[in-house]
């Protein structure tokens, strides 16, 4: 999905709420921050590039005015511990209900995108209980787009499956996810190189074990989501060697929509929508969850 009006309000609004968080008692420096972008926004913004292409560039804005290196560090380190230990208490389905333990932990995987604590509109905060009462009420819900059977048949032919993370706290699930799907091909995962927003880095996975379970690969640096123009060498080849690309999140999506135009691999993508410009893609409105094959 390529950039549309509707985006822009959420561009702006995503790093304010940033700011907001990291330096409430500091109006001058969220100022500098705010204002350098929108002013990157008015000379820069065009319909050409994806909606994470711009908040992955005032996110850099934020992190270089700041200093910060790491933003959201101990909320980062929160979510990887209140998913860890929602994760490790699940109880998926027998190995002798093959297609209902994969429809489980995808749920869940899906279910972990409720950590984003960047999510415009439900604000930076963190707390375990409130996070435990959302994720187990989410997951006890249906996905609004299910199309895990097909998905899994295409894991059941697959040799070999690139799995791109999205976020820390949700990473725990996903490698509850990555264990079962090494059942039927060779998994390896991508994280970014370097930390933006809530987007899991090596150190996420390696905190939450999924450095035992597979190969990780850095897909390329403190982009939000994938980025076919700055991914690494190695990325680029996973990606064309594939015979399924599994990603989460939305900002996933926004790419691997315009990719599966031109890809020969199989495509899946899961994920929970964060607006509406990306719901009605699917006949609907609003924060819905999403297992869908896009090619």
């Amino acid at each position: 999905m390529l950039t549309i009006p509707e985006c822009l309000p959420c561009f702006l609004g995503d790093v304010e709420s940033a700011a907001r968080l990291l330096f409430p008692d500091d109006a001058d420096l969220r100022w500098r921050i705010v204002t350098e972008a929108t002013q990157f926004l008015a000379n820069e913004v065009s319909r050409d590039r994806v909606p994470s292409y711009y908040i992955t560039r005032v996110h850099r804005i934020l992190k270089r005015l700041s200093g910060l290196e790491m933003p959201f560090a101990d909320l980062r380190r929160r979510a990887n511990e209140v998913g860890l230990a929602i994760a490790e208490s699940l109880t998926p389905p027998p190995l002798n209900q093959p297609f209902a333990r994969f429809q489980f932990l995808v749920r869940w995987a899906i279910t972990g995108n409720y950590l984003d604590f960047r999510t415009v509109g439900t604000g930076y905060g963190l707390t375990t209980a409130a996070i435990r009462a959302t994720l187990e009420e989410k997951a006890g819900v249906g996905l609004h787009v299910d199309q895990t059977r097909e998905i899994f048949a295409v894991v059941q032919a697959a040799d070999t499956i690139l799995y791109c993370l999205d976020n820390v706290g949700e990473i725990a699930f996903d490698r509850l996810l990555i264990a079962e799907l090494q059942r039927y091909a060779r998994v390896t995962a991508a994280v970014k190189g370097g930390p933006i927003t809530s987007d899991a880095v090596l150190a996420d996975a390696q905190a939450v074990g999924l450095t035992e379970v597979c190969p990780v690969i850095v897909a390329g640096p403190d982009t939000l989501g994938i980025s076919l123009e700055e991914e690494t060498e190695e990325m680029r080849q996973a990606m064309a060697s594939a015979d399924l690309i599994i990603t989460k999140g939305q900002a996933n999506f926004y790419v691997m929509e315009e990719y599966a135009r031109q890809a020969s691999n199989r495509i899946a993508c899961l994920f929970s929508t964060k607006c509406d410009p990306i719901a009605t893609k699917f006949g609907l409105r609003g924060k819905v969850d999403v297992a869908v094959l896009m090619h």
